[in-house]
């Protein structure tokens, strides 16, 4: 597992902690989007060349109360 998954989940776990229902992020794609689709996280919206020569994506995901 490497870092960013453990600080994802470190994150989503003190979102718990708090009593979140849902986290959302937003992210471009030169920012590896996949990496949040691979964790979980639905795509909610994404906005064409934002900006030029990119896309801005808006994610989602649930977040499951222990």
């Amino acid at each position: 597992m490497g870092y960013g998954t453990r600080l994802l989940m470190r994150i989503e776990n003190i979102a718990r902690e708090n009593s979140c229902s849902f986290i959302k992020l937003n992210t471009f794609s030169f920012q590896a989007p996949e990496f949040y689709v691979k964790n979980g996280y639905k795509e909610v919206a994404v906005f064409e060349e934002a900006p030029v020569g990119s896309k801005h994506y808006y994610f989602k995901k649930a977040i499951i109360q222990n």
